[in-house]
């Protein structure tokens, strides 16, 4: 019968050395250098403007933006950052994309983007100094305009683009792995 209210104290006794030695080891996690940022942000009202900016972002960067009331504009800008950009809008959006860092040209970023129709995709690489994938899908009568300030790293394009829709690619590509796949 003595057994049950001793092992309760031994309880009582042992959680709090149990509770410093979890603390402990957490506080002694190092910490570095790196940053993550995750946005998500999703809207129905039109017109919104939704911005992903990576350009101060010195580790990984995830951005997941919605808009599903149409006439949507989405400005996304790669950087310094290892990142990742969904943008999915309803139709007649514009996404107006910088790939790299202003400065520096560093980047390796994913862009994957989706719209319906009258769509523009208006993309300026500077990407100089890392590798960056496009898979867009849009409606009919999209666009998708593709220019570069000076020649760009290592670029894949996946694009699907409904009936009456235009394709610009004019970067400068000097990356040893360029793809560009363009479906109509």
């Amino acid at each position: 019968m003595n057994f049950l209210p001793q092992s309760r104290k031994s309880i009582y006794l042992i959680a709090p050395f149990l509770g410093a030695i979890l603390m402990l080891s957490f506080a002694a996690l190092p910490v570095t250098a790196q940053q993550s940022n995750v946005q998500s942000i999703s809207s129905g009202a039109p017109s919104t403007v939704f911005v992903g900016n990576a350009t101060a972002i010195s580790g990984s960067a995830s951005f997941n933006l919605i808009g599903t009331g149409g006439n949507d504009t989405f400005n996304l800008a790669g950087g310094n950052a290892s990142a990742i950009f969904i943008a999915t809008g309803l139709l007649n959006n514009t996404f107006d994309i910088v790939t790299g860092n202003p400065n520096t040209g560093t980047n390796s970023s994913t862009f994957s983007l989706v719209s319906g129709a009258n769509s523009t995709f208006n993309i300026v690489q500077n990407n100089f100094n890392g590798s960056v994938s496009f898979s867009i899908i849009g409606g009919p009568n999209s666009l998708v305009n593709d220019s570069s300030i000076g020649p760009v790293s290592s670029t894949l394009f996946s694009i699907n683009l409904g009936t009456n829709s235009t394709a610009s690619i004019a970067s400068q590509f000097s990356g040893n792995q360029t793809t560009i796949n363009i479906v109509y």
